[in-house]
């Protein structure tokens, strides 16, 4: 491995230049003939891309020796139907005028649908700008609903939205999985490293320990992958989603990547408003060309408004956010892009003054995040390009909750001590309690890449070298706690104390990467062939890792597909610095109504957690690919195995003590004389812990057909297909305590290990579309339906019987043989529990439509209803008396976009 990479790393800065060249020009304008400015370039053969001039011309120099049959180009500019052409050798001595047609509903041909596509990987898929109109989106998530094995539903602004791909595995796997996916903007990778917006995990467990509302649930997504809702899509010009194996440029994944592309560049004022049920959103965007070199600059604003129930508005989630991106163009060859966005948003739940526990829970942040992004194309032998860009994001969170107690007085112990008895103090059993964490979440991020074009004989290697840098902090004041108002007084022997988020260590991981492309001739046919290898340090660990995407062409339009690829994903600040556990143990509680002739004694033990050996979360994956091109049908099949290892798991672990008893003596209007007796009590307690002990297994097949529009009825087809399996453990081992009473009597064996539950899920579903479209009418109407043919949960319960035992020094035994006459761990034994499995009852259909019209070209009118059909799919189980429901009611939204 190491040789590999000295060989592309020599072949970068010493490979072969070529004296002679060939130069491809051209002239990119729009449908009246005037230069559009800045224009992207890409020559598709040797993926190199460059910009056109203020007056629209560009200009390729390309080496003799390629001896390309034809010179592919793609070309593109914000606003415009992308456009692809061919260009044989004979045309190169032409300058090409290129006219690009704006986007429009009454072009003759638009994508309204997502597409496969190799862009970054085999089996990307692309969302257009056109893909994306047709969803009538609030947020990201509503368009990722749209990826194939995913089930469309109607908006839901009320609660997190994370998106999850290539795994069934369900609760604290899928906020693995979540976690795990790049959500790339720019390309800036935006990060949830620094969110620490949950409750102590020794108490709560990874990922149980986002404050909540009774009734809404929680809004913070600490542990897990961003929330979706807060990303707008009004100015988004493109979204690739890889997937399968990305390319080793990117980092700090295990699960795919969301590459989000914005508009940049000259467009007219556009404003849109969209509604759904109790969800409002408005936005506001502009492009203004400035004079030559200044470039362009872009501005919008967005604001969205969402009532759980409109009639109420109790729960109500708000997000406003605005963004200047200036695209300048300062030196011949050298682009600059700087961005300035600013967001806030609010999940609130008011308080109702006739619930009589005064309930209040809210969760709300404000961020602002500068990036700037210099691509330089240069034709030196060293270099073809190079490109460098840095990012920070900063901002505040913070998460708010109460509850009216009404109880009795309470012991409370509140100090800051290891391995201590002490006297406590009560508390009036009538209080209202709060829960309060703020946060000052703080990311940067670095990168830059030098790209080359060097030969090897006959061979074109197009090599790139770069770097990525990602450091994160927290500057928050922490988790707040009036020990005299607390939520949770007592709960699993725990307590809380402040912990201050400011006085912790940052984390700083980086990564290198090389990568080649290359292209040659097997049996007459291409073989293209994208190897990489990538180093990531992450919580100061190294992770080598490989990562390939090969194509193979055994007919003029049949290619075989392959992409092998590990990734990692390093731990957030969550999982590195939990807040210390405080174990705080009654020892005497005697409460006489008088709190001067009251006494309770605490026992508190204080446990720091190390995770300083934390490893990175990891996985593998295997792609095997099949894709067919025909004049009236495209079609390709996908299968995957990813192996998912080392996931931060939520582990249990237990401490023993052994407690001195005392005894008490009242005395009237005076304190009580407290006095231990000689007398020990054993107890066990048990904390939450993270680890790397998630596993999971998912295989998978994705199908999909796209037939070409049918011209006698103006209409299009596409069918997806995807079967989807995940076996999984959520832990290494499951410990048991045995019962109290045989821990009183003597018994050696306090805990019990045994073998970890197995879990098994699959789904298999389908999802036919049909696009109408009538260019003269500038018109679409796009049917959609979800086939939900089977869906299994099965959970395997692993033998009740141990495979070993810890006493109470926590001395871990193996048992090779399960005796239950033996004195030691006899007692161990479990009631066997029979395997557990739920399934869809019957198959279903779920159908939803999508009207748009365009009046003009300037005025956009767009109607979408989910289940429009309003069939309710239920379900009567007569063995536990109750009814599930598979679909939602109708849900219908519209949209008004205006262009002026």
């Amino acid at each position: 491995m190491k040789q590999f990479v000295l060989l592309l790393l020599l072949l970068l800065i010493f490979g072969q230049a070529d004296a002679q060249n060939v130069v491809i020009q051209g002239k990119v304008v729009d449908e009246r003939n005037q230069p559009l400015s800045y224009s992207s370039v890409t020559l598709l053969n040797l993926q190199r891309s460059i910009f056109a001039d203020s007056l629209g011309n560009f200009s390729f120099t390309v080496p003799t020796r390629t001896n390309f049959s034809t010179y592919n180009l793609r070309i593109s500019s914000v606003g415009k139907k992308t456009m692809e052409i061919s260009l044989s050798p004979d045309q190169l001595s032409t300058i090409q005028l290129i006219k690009l047609a704006d986007l429009s509903l009454t072009l003759k041909e638009v994508e309204v649908n997502q597409l496969r596509s190799a862009q970054n990987s085999n089996s990307s898929i692309l969302f257009n700008r056109q893909a994306i109109e047709q969803v009538q989106a609030f947020s990201l998530a509503d368009i990722l609903n749209n990826l194939p094995g995913k089930k469309l539903t109607p908006p839901d602004l009320q609660s997190p939205q994370n998106i999850t791909l290539r795994s069934e595995a369900k609760g604290i796997q899928a906020l693995s999985n979540a976690l795990g996916i790049a959500i790339i903007m720019d390309d800036i990778q935006l990060s949830n490293n620094a969110n620490m917006q949950s409750r102590n995990v020794g108490k709560w467990g990874v990922g149980g320990g986002a404050i909540s509302s009774p009734t809404f649930g929680s809004f913070d997504v600490a542990f897990g992958g961003l929330d979706l809702r807060d990303i707008p899509t009004d100015n988004i010009e493109s979204i690739e989603v890889i997937t399968g194996v990305a390319p080793a440029k990117y980092g700090d994944l295990t699960d795919g990547a969301v590459i989000i592309n914005r508009q940049a560049g000259q467009t007219p004022y556009q404003f849109s408003t969209r509604i759904n049920g109790g969800s409002t959103n408005f936005s506001l965007s502009k492009g203004f060309k400035l004079n030559r070199k200044w470039g362009a600059i872009n501005i919008g604003v967005n604001y969205l408004n969402s009532n759980e129930n409109p009639s109420d508005k109790t729960k109500v989630y708000d997000r406003a956010s605005t963004n200047v991106m200036w695209t300048s163009y300062p030196f011949k060859g050298i682009k600059n892009t700087l961005s300035v966005d600013y967001n806030t948003k609010i999940d609130n739940v008011k308080q109702d003054p006739d619930d009589g526990f005064d309930f209040r829970t809210y969760a709300k942040s404000r961020n602002l995040s500068i990036s700037n992004r210099t691509a330089i194309t240069l034709n030196h032998p060293i270099a073809k390009s190079i490109n460098f860009s840095i990012s920070y994001s900063g901002g505040n969170q913070e998460t708010y909750n109460q509850r009216y107690i009404n109880g009795y007085p309470e012991g409370i112990s509140d100090k800051d001590v290891a391995n201590q008895i002490y006297e406590g103090y009560f508390i009036p059993g009538n209080y209202t309690a709060v829960e309060h964490i703020k946060g000052n979440p703080m990311n940067i991020n670095g990168n830059v890449s030098l790209a080359n074009e060097v030969y090897t004989g006959k061979l074109l290697h197009q090599l790139s070298i770069g770097a990525n840098t990602y450091f994160s902090k927290n500057n928050g004041e922490g988790v707040i706690v009036d020990p005299t108002k607390p939520r949770w007084a007592n709960t699993r022997y725990q307590n809380d104390r402040p912990y201050d988020f400011e006085s912790l260590p940052d984390v700083f991981n980086y990564g290198l990467y090389v990568q080649d492309q290359f292209k040659f001739k097997l049996f007459n046919r291409e073989m293209s062939i994208n190897p990489g290898i990538r180093y990531d340090v992450q919580n100061s660990q190294g992770f080598l890792q490989p990562r390939i995407n090969a194509r193979y062409g055994i007919a003029k339009d049949v290619q075989l597909t392959m992409a092998y690829g590990m990734s990692t994903k390093g731990p957030t600040l969550a999982h590195r610095y939990p807040a210390p556990t405080y174990i705080d143990l009654v020892l005497l509680n005697k409460y006489t109504g008088n709190v001067n002739e009251s006494i309770v004694l605490f026992y508190t033990d204080k446990i720091i957690a190390d995770n300083s050996e934390l490893k990175s979360s990891q996985s593998n994956q295997l792609e095997l690919g099949l894709q067919v091109n025909k004049r009236l049908f495209t079609t390709s099949i996908f299968g995957y195995f990813k192996d998912n290892f080392n996931g931060f798991s939520n582990n249990t672990q237990y401490r023993t003590y052994s407690m001195p008893q005392f005894d008490y003596t009242f005395v009237p209007s005076g304190r009580p004389i407290v006095t231990p007796n000689g007398l020990y009590t054993n107890r066990y307690v048990s904390i939450s812990t993270v680890g790397n002990d998630l596993s999971s297994k998912n295989y998978g097949l994705e199908w999909g057909v796209s037939l070409k529009k049918i011209a006698a009825i103006q209409t299009s087809f596409d069918i997806n297909t995807s079967f989807s399996y995940s076996t999984y453990h959520n832990a290494a081992t499951r410990i048991v305590p045995a019962s109290q009473n045989n821990i009183d009597l003597g018994k050696k064996a306090w805990f019990a290990i045994y073998p970890a539950n197995n879990y098994q899920d699959w789904n298999l579903m389908s999802r036919v579309s049909t696009s109408t479209h009538i260019p003269k009418l500038g018109f679409v109407v796009n049917l959609l339906a979800d086939i939900a043919w089977q869906t299994v949960s099965k959970t395997d319960y692993s033998s009740q019987i141990p495979i070993a035992y810890m006493d109470r020094y926590l001395n871990r035994y193996e048992i090779t043989a399960f005796d239950p006459k033996n004195a030691d761990y006899g007692h161990l034994a479990l009631s066997s529990l029979a395997n557990s499995k739920s399934k869809l009852p019957f198959s279903y259909v779920n159908m939803s439509l999508r009207i748009a019209k365009e009046i003009k070209q300037k005025i956009r009118i767009a109607v979408n209803a989910y289940n429009f059909l309003n069939i309710r799919y239920r379900y009567y189980n007569p063995d536990n008396n109750s009814v599930s429901t598979y679909s939602y009611p109708t849900s219908v939204g519209a949209e008004l976009s205006i262009k002026f």
